[in-house]
């Protein structure tokens, strides 16, 4: 009896845990919707209270009026080539250390961890003399080049754990049938490793998507400005305009906040696969 109330206890403790760091998350994404539906009058007069009248009409405001749209656009059209170009190369690169004799490939993991350990602000100055000097400064290959290079250590980490977890033999096999290293690589070893391509491509959009540093180094042209950045135009320009700014904010965070809440299993798996062998 005493076995049974202690796992109940446990697991009411792990539960309210979960529901209290739910609530922090969730509590000012809460307030922050309540102001985007709200005039600023009730915002100002009662800023915890239900709105008396919907204004879901601030958010075409935001998109139409404050140019969201074109700032969304702008950063779909980063996100994703930085998606595709980091999926292919760290697939390719994790594949490659994991299952085929690259020279020093335990040099070339340690230079992919060490990537992990660098933080965007120590390299702001270095990368934008590089993009400048290769011509690229604000344009959006520049910056799809500088994301992609930024989400690649974690990126070609996860998927060299996750072909070495998998079985040799299949590859093997594979070989042995006839198909060549790349037919192996695609059609057996690729298809198997999917909860980490999943985790690769939440963790890469997520970066890109939010990204703010390195759009404000490399991007001056208003017209190519990323949400990260219009959200900061939008909050100068309409600095009293409560509703609007919110209303901003929630179309920036809601295609993170669905992605990660549609694939959230299969990217757990996918962080976790390959960290026990």
């Amino acid at each position: 009896m005493s076995s049974t109330l202690r796992r109940l206890a446990t697991s009411a403790a792990t539960h309210a845990v979960l529901i209290a760091f739910a609530a922090v998350a969730l509590v000012p994404l809460y307030f922050v919707f309540l102001v985007a539906v709200k005039s600023n009058v009730e915002t100002t007069l009662s800023p915890l209270a239900l709105p008396q009248h919907w204004q879901f009409g601030n958010f075409k405001d935001a998109l139409v009026g404050a140019h969201m749209s074109q700032f969304l656009w702008n950063s779909v059209l980063v996100t994703v080539p930085a998606l595709a170009l980091v999926l292919s190369t760290s697939s390719l690169a994790g594949y490659a250390l994991a299952r085929l004799a690259v020279p020093l490939p335990r040099v070339v993991s340690l230079a992919f961890i060490a990537g992990l350990a660098v933080p965007s602000i120590s390299i702001a100055v270095p990368l934008y003399y590089t993009v400048r000097s290769m011509g690229l400064l604000d344009t959006r290959g520049g910056l799809i080049l500088a994301e992609s290079a930024q989400a690649l250590p974690i990126a070609v980490f996860i998927m060299r754990a996750a072909f070495r977890d998998l079985p040799g033999e299949l590859r093997d096999a594979a070989l042995v049938d006839g198909g060549g290293e790349l037919t192996s690589f695609l059609r057996v070893m690729l298809p198997l490793a999917r909860s980490a391509v999943v985790a690769v491509s939440v963790l890469t959009f997520l970066t890109v998507w939010n990204d703010y540093l390195i759009p404000l180094i490399l991007i001056n042209n208003n017209d190519l400005r990323t949400l990260p950045l219009g959200l900061t135009y939008l909050q100068g320009k309409y600095v009293t305009n409560y509703a609007l700014v919110a209303a901003g904010t929630l179309l920036t965070a809601l295609p993170s906040i669905a992605i990660y809440a549609v694939l959230q299993r299969q990217f757990l798996r996918g962080v976790v696969q390959g960290s026990i062998r």
